[in-house]
C-alpha cells in the first residue's frame, strides 16, 4: 500500500508516481495519480525537484496515521 510505503521512509525520501504506484501494487501509468493528487492535498506529500516527499516536518497527524495501519493490519480478512 502506497501509504505504508510513505509512512515507513524518512522525511527527506524521494518518491515517483511510479514508485508508488509499486508500493501499492497499482499501475504506474496513471493508477496511483488520485492517490498522490490526495497526499498533496492534506499535507502529506508535497512535490519538488522533480519528485514528490513527506513534507518535513511532517504533518502532525502523521504518527495518529501510522499507529491507525498498525492497528488495521490487526483485523482478520472478512
Amino acid at each position: 500500500m502506497a501509504l505504508e510505503a510513505l509512512l515507513s521512509e524518512p522525511p527527506g525520501e524521494r518518491w515517483s508516481k511510479a514508485r508508488l504506484a509499486r508500493a501499492a501494487g497499482v499501475s504506474p501509468h496513471g493508477g496511483i495519480d488520485e492517490h498522490v493528487e490526495g497526499f498533496v492535498r492534506i499535507g502529506l506529500l508535497e512535490q519538488r525537484d522533480g519528485g514528490y516527499f513527506m513534507k518535513d516536518p511532517p504533518p502532525p497527524y502523521r504518527d495518529s496515521l501510522a499507529a491507525l495501519l498498525t492497528q488495521l493490519e490487526t483485523l482478520p480478512d472478512p
